[in-house]
């Protein structure tokens, strides 16, 4: 499940029809009402063993990274909004200096009784695979809502994105309309657009994904459904693919604020290209664990995909990861993040034979203590590690230190 994926479903949690065990626990993790806005400059120094994902004279660098953090929250009864901006600039002590943004909205409303709705957007622009050593999001505090916010790395990338330019932008909507106090019906689409250049080549497509399932409820704690999943994508040129996946769905209330989610059915794939069309047959799923409170968030999920878009082709894909976050008490957080990614069985847009599958893991954890009422100070490390046939470039592993002065509201 990618990161859009898993806001759409924690989204959508907390936008369940009035009555669901889902609403509940997505209304505690909401329940600070009111408006914050802040800006937050941060400067940090520290290493890289590897910032270039080189697989030949390989070098390690030291680093500043310099950035600037604004955050608007806005929470009542019906609706929560919430939008991040992240821009920064990594200066290395070798082989200058690299540029990376990210951006993301997203607003929930209970419409009435019946309708709930949700939408978000999210951009970024990166260069040598940067933000994959951060965690994005804010910690949990006054004022920042945890539900439907994830702390989350950004998504998997494979082997190009690590060493090119990646832009990309997302978008997805959608809602849930009660027909009884047991049976409902969910709508879900948006868009992905991403362009990504590396020394080999430049790759741009966009994906058009669609879901429409039925819902129904048994007893307290437990629904049931049934869902058809539809993605399209558009290579630049003349490349295209679809899948469309009829589902099984379920979603268990394991306690007061956690659920568990699956789903999981068959995966039909078509291929087009300058060479015909080639027909594909497997299966595709998702589970995920996720839990909110006041002071921690967690969610695990597993993804298995038929068929999925990447700057290379499209890949089969299992991909894994477990996102945690803490307030430790009112001054300290502690939050990490682990994710692997594994493309297999693709239909390459180049003809290297590196590109016919890889593996991908990465992780990243922060702690943040404040001092006074503005000023914060902590620690960052991260790891990521590409595995592709033939040569790999060794591990990256990364730490730093990091100061940060807050304008606006405290919280």
């Amino acid at each position: 499940m990618n990161t859009l994926a898993l806001v759409a479903a924690l989204a959508a949690q907390a936008t369940e029809p009035s009555g669901s065990t889902a609403t509940d626990a997505g209304i505690k993790g909401a329940n600070q009402l009111g408006s914050t806005n802040f800006v937050e400059l941060e400067a940090a120094a520290g290493y890289s063993t590897n910032p270039r994902q080189d697989i030949i004279g390989s070098t390690g660098s030291g680093f500043g990274r310099f950035s600037i953090t604004g955050v608007h929250s806005t929470v009542s009864a019906r609706t929560t909004t919430m939008i991040s901006a992240l821009a920064q600039e990594n200066v290395y002590t070798s082989n200058g200096s690299n540029f990376s943004a990210h951006v993301r909205a997203y607003h929930t409303a209970h419409v009435s009784e019946h309708l709930n709705v949700y939408g978000t957007l999210e951009g970024s622009i990166d260069k040598g695979g940067q933000l994959d050593n951060q965690i994005l999001g804010n910690p949990l505090g006054p004022g920042i809502p945890s539900t439907p916010q994830p702390i989350v790395l950004l998504p998997g990338q494979d082997s190009l994105f690590v060493r090119g330019r990646t832009f990309r932008v997302r978008a997805d909507g959608g809602g849930s309309i009660a027909l009884s106090e047991l049976d409902s019906l969910h709508l879900r689409s948006g868009f992905e657009y991403l362009d990504s250049k590396s020394a080999l080549f430049t790759t741009r497509y966009t994906t058009i994904p669609v879901a429409f399932g039925y819902d129904r409820t048994l007893g307290t704690r437990t629904t049931v459904g049934l869902e058809v999943q539809y993605h399209h994508t558009d290579y630049s040129g003349s490349r295209s693919f679809w899948d469309i996946s009829p589902r099984l769905t379920v979603t268990r209330r394991l306690a007061e604020q956690t659920n568990l989610s699956a789903s999981f059915g068959p995966s039909f794939a078509t291929n087009k290209d300058v060479t015909g069309t080639q027909h594909s047959t497997g299966v595709a799923g998702d589970l995920s664990i996720c839990s909110s409170s006041e002071r921690s968030d967690f969610c695990g999920t597993v993804s298995l995909s038929q068929q999925v878009a990447t700057a290379f082709g499209t890949s089969k894909s299992i991909s894994a990861n477990i996102h945690y976050s803490r307030r430790l008490d009112a001054n300290q957080t502690l939050r990490f993040s682990v994710e692997g990614n594994r493309y297999s069985s693709s239909r390459t847009l180049v003809t290297v034979n590196s590109f016919s599958n890889a593996t991908y893991v990465r992780g990243a954890a922060d702690y943040s203590r404040r001092f006074g009422s503005r000023w914060y100070a902590g620690a960052t490390v991260a790891a990521r590690k590409l595995v592709e046939p033939g040569p790999d470039p060794k591990m990256d592993f990364s730490g730093s230190l990091f100061i940060r002065y807050r304008l606006g509201d405290i919280g």
